[in-house]
């Protein structure tokens, strides 16, 4: 019988020291081999189950059993009321509320309206491009491109000004600062739902446009949607629109640029980077440990058990480097016959913005290496330094010349 995680006496310290150039931490494989239900301790000091195995996480993500409702007192949070304490976003909703609310902005973010983005995103791209050609070099890659370029796009698609949203990122940055105490992260989310509600308003004041936050201004309106989902959705929208794209783009341009047989295949031959971008998605998730979900009644998974009220989080690198699935998975391989959509998870909470992920990390490595050919690391990779963020991996800078 697994003892419950009040009872456990050694649990693990998240965060973990990540791998090598980013890549997944050592803790991942060996709990997978010996914990596969392993009891970690969150920033919070709250404890929490992380699984390992791929079958084990695909169970979870799809049991409604588990519940991604976090906004009640006390819910497992990485610091402090963050935003998964925001009540009514799709984060926080379970079927079939959450099924109601993701058909309002669903189609705007199926491979179809995906590709409506296509030249939104590249006309942003070959702008930063082009600046950057006309700058300095060597250039720190993070500045110039893969903080920007999200940013940039994320407001075009959402109808936003750039230097509207930039107030955001301030609330954000300290949402996922581990070292941010509770008091200064739930100051934050006040500050982001204050924040959504003022976009809101802006919006509403202006004629109706065919994307995301018109298409939840009008549901509100029309009574198919809360308020409070509206605003909810509005703050779940700005989180996942720009920074979760930020790691994979950097980090997978650093990942391409230290395996340069492969890079120059894709270079040659453009065909190929869909799928380096799968296999960069496969290889680095954007983060290390998904975010929490709540057993509702006990739930036996693998040889273990998780209790009612206890939470748990999936971690997607324990599944794409799953050596069961993935042969050889610590290998950089963009001719894999596998993909990368286990990234995106699975069941209701299925990542939302996957096609558009995608189009948005081919458009950017395309262009970048049309631009510069050339384009190599100007320090040694092993001297790159990496954030302390407890949601993503990325680079604090990427120095590149051409």
């Amino acid at each position: 019988m697994t003892l419950s995680l009040e009872q456990q006496t050694e649990l693990i310290d998240y965060p973990f020291p990540i791998g090598p150039l980013g890549t997944p931490p050592k803790t991942i494989a060996w709990a997978r081999k010996h914990r596969p239900l392993c009891p970690i301790r969150l920033p919070s000091g709250t404890p929490a189950w992380m699984l390992t195995r791929k079958q084990d996480i695909a169970m979870v993500l799809s049991d409604r059993r588990f519940s991604r409702n976090l906004t009640f007192h006390g819910a497992p949070r990485f610091v402090g009321d963050d935003f998964t304490a925001v009540p009514g976003g799709i984060f926080n909703l379970d079927p079939p509320d959450h099924t109601r609310v993701r058909q309002v902005v669903g189609p705007f973010y199926t491979r179809a309206g995906a590709e409506r983005y296509r030249p939104l995103i590249e006309r942003h791209a070959q702008s930063l491009l082009e600046a950057m050609a006309a700058g300095s070099n060597p250039v720190d890659l993070m500045q110039a491109y893969s903080n920007l370029l999200p940013l940039h796009s994320n407001c075009d698609i959402l109808q936003v000004p750039v230097e509207f949203r930039a107030r955001y990122l301030e609330y954000f940055h300290t949402q996922t600062n581990y070292e941010a105490s509770a008091e200064e992260v739930a100051q934050a989310t006040a500050q982001v739902i204050d924040f959504a509600r003022q976009v809101i308003e802006l919006r509403r004041g202006q004629p109706h446009h065919d994307d995301p936050i018109g298409a939840l201004i009008q549901a509100e309106r029309e009574g198919r949607i809360s308020e409070q989902e509206l605003v909810g959705t509005v703050c779940y929208l700005f989180v996942t629109g720009s920074e979760p794209l930020i790691p994979p783009l950097s980090t997978g341009l650093l990942t391409l640029l230290v395996h340069p047989q492969q890079l120059r295949q894709c270079i040659d031959d453009p065909a190929l980077w869909p799928r380096a971008v799968e296999e960069v998605l496969r290889y680095h998730h954007n983060g290390v440990l998904g975010l929490p979900r709540v057993a509702t009644e006990d739930v036996t998974v693998g040889d273990g058990l998780i209790r009612r009220g206890e939470a748990v989080c999936a971690t997607m690198l324990g599944v794409t480097w799953d050596p069961k699935y993935y042969r050889h998975p610590e290998k950089f391989d963009i001719h894999r016959d596998t993909d990368g959509t286990a990234t995106f998870g699975s069941g209701p909470h299925f990542c939302l913005g996957s096609s558009l992920t995608r189009v948005f990390l081919e458009s950017a490595y395309r262009l970048l290496f049309a631009r510069f050919p050339r384009l190599a690391l100007a320090l040694p990779a092993s001297e790159i330094p990496w954030e302390r963020n407890i949601l993503f991996i990325r680079p604090v800078s990427l120095p590149v010349a051409w």
